[in-house]
């Protein structure tokens, strides 16, 4: 048996984060419906390392965006199985205690649901 070069060190090829998936899946159904959207995830940034000084509190949401009716929208993406961290779960309650929409989301459908179900409640 040989090993080649080209077995043996062949680029990994880098696979998109499911995470990363959902939330552009999520950012262009909202834009295609009309809204306002972008994309606010402050841990890229922080990982990027554009991150300066505290541009945005710990948990806020992936996309914030202003829906066509004026109401704000914060969409957390998760990959199937993610799960939300106590910062999250406190910024969720913030905005809704202000009467703005937050989606916790693993694909587009999730928004689709929650806005129908809002517009049920109003």
């Amino acid at each position: 048996m040989s090993l080649r070069e080209a077995d043996v060190f062949r680029p990994r090829r880098r696979r998109a984060k499911p995470e990363r998936a959902v939330q552009k899946a999520v950012l262009l159904w909202l834009r295609a419906h009309g809204a306002i959207v972008a994309v606010t995830d402050a841990g890229a940034a922080y990982r990027a390392g554009a991150f300066f000084g505290d541009a945005l509190p710990a948990g806020w949401p992936d996309l914030t965006g202003v829906l066509p009716d004026g109401r704000f929208i914060g969409v957390e993406c998760k990959a199937p199985g993610g799960r939300q961290s106590p910062a999250q779960k406190r910024i969720e309650r913030e905005i809704r205690k202000r009467h703005g929409l937050y989606v916790l989301a693993r694909s587009e459908t999730d928004v689709q649901r929650e806005l129908e179900h809002a517009d049920g409640r109003q």
